[in-house]
């Protein structure tokens, strides 16, 4: 048995260099693809080339060939940036040679680069503010920063719980173009005024003497008309059960988004990109702590709506429950009985 664990041991020790070896190999494979493709003027076929030999196996030139590639194909600021890691890359390893390389091609695109601003002015940055360019968040550091971007249309939108969204489009020339979009503070929902139960004036009491009113479709052989039978309104039981139920989705909404938030913190974190890492991470705190603040005011909608409801039912309190529901993935209220 002993000899059988070294033999595995052995044999996952001599696995690990056939698997790098074949690594490399294919991402020597890509980066020629990517070489053939370039000189052919195929520019798209080339870059996602190169872009997969440099998932396979990281390298300095690699990276220079991808930027270059996205250079040719019009996208200034993608290959901008490739041109920096590059030469971060380069000088981490200490090739001063190519991060030189990677300098000057960053140097003469910087001139050529088209720039977008995002413009939150401070009182429009009301609580839960989320701005986005496409369907990625902008961090706030990134506010009111003119950014390089390629050429293109692109979406922008502003959202903040109990505001209507906003959003808009702006088309952005693939050279030497500078705009600022500026977010105007949004429009705050009010909620419609729950409909309260209207109690008639009593009737008076009859004096010494005099019989009590008879109903003015009754007849006197008809005898004393039955009163219609009446009970509690639900209205405001029903009303406080919807906002405890909406409250408790878009708490939970956000907590689904603060853990994706995460997720692309750990990436970047992962990728060196220490900066928006930490960004992701500020938002995806803050996106929790709205959660918590959404479930609070859900449970507390479902015990004010349990209350009026038990407190209006009277004697018939056993026929009906109305229980509020809370948990890290769900919030709402759960109705049963009668009515």
């Amino acid at each position: 048995m002993h000899a059988r664990a070294l033999l595995l041991v052995l044999g996952a020790v001599a696995a690990r260099p056939s698997l790098a070896a074949a690594q490399a190999t294919s991402a020597q494979r890509l980066f020629d693809e990517g070489r053939r493709l370039l000189a052919a003027g195929k520019l798209a076929e080339a870059c996602a080339a190169f872009d997969a030999s440099e998932q396979l196996e990281p390298r300095v030139t690699t990276e220079l060939n991808a930027a270059a590639c996205r250079e040719q194909n019009g996208e200034l600021a993608t290959a901008w940036a490739a041109y920096q890691e590059a030469e971060r890359r380069a000088r981490a390893s200490g090739d001063s040679h190519l991060a030189q390389i990677a300098v000057n091609h960053a140097q003469k695109l910087g001139p050529r680069l088209s720039r977008m601003t995002i413009s939150v002015p401070p009182d429009r940055r009301i609580p839960g503010l989320e701005v986005l360019r496409g369907n990625e968040p902008v961090a706030p550091v990134s506010w009111d920063r003119p950014l390089p971007v390629d050429g293109g249309s692109y979406a922008i939108a502003a959202r903040a719980p109990g505001y209507e969204s906003w959003s808009t489009t702006r088309a952005i020339k693939g050279e030497r173009d500078a705009q600022t979009i500026v977010v105007p503070r949004l429009t705050e929902l009010h909620a419609p005024p729950v409909a309260s139960e209207v109690v008639p004036p009593p009737a008076p009491a009859p004096g010494r003497g005099e019989a009590p009113p008879a109903p003015a479709d009754a007849s006197p052989a008809a005898g004393p008309a039955a009163e219609p039978p009446s009970g509690p309104s639900l209205v405001a039981p029903i009303a406080l059960a919807v906002a405890a139920v909406a409250l408790g989705g878009t708490g939970l909404g956000f907590e689904l988004r603060s853990e994706s938030l995460y997720d692309r913190a750990k990436a970047a974190n992962e990728q060196g990109m220490m900066a928006t890492a930490s960004s992701y991470r500020d938002s995806a705190v803050r996106d929790r702590y709205i959660a918590q603040g959404f479930a609070v005011a859900a449970v507390g909608c479902a015990g004010v709506g349990v209350y009026l409801f038990l407190r209006d039912r009277g004697e018939r309190r056993p026929t009906a429950a109305v229980l509020p529901v809370a948990s890290p993935g769900l919030a709402g209220v759960a109705l049963s009985g009668r009515w």
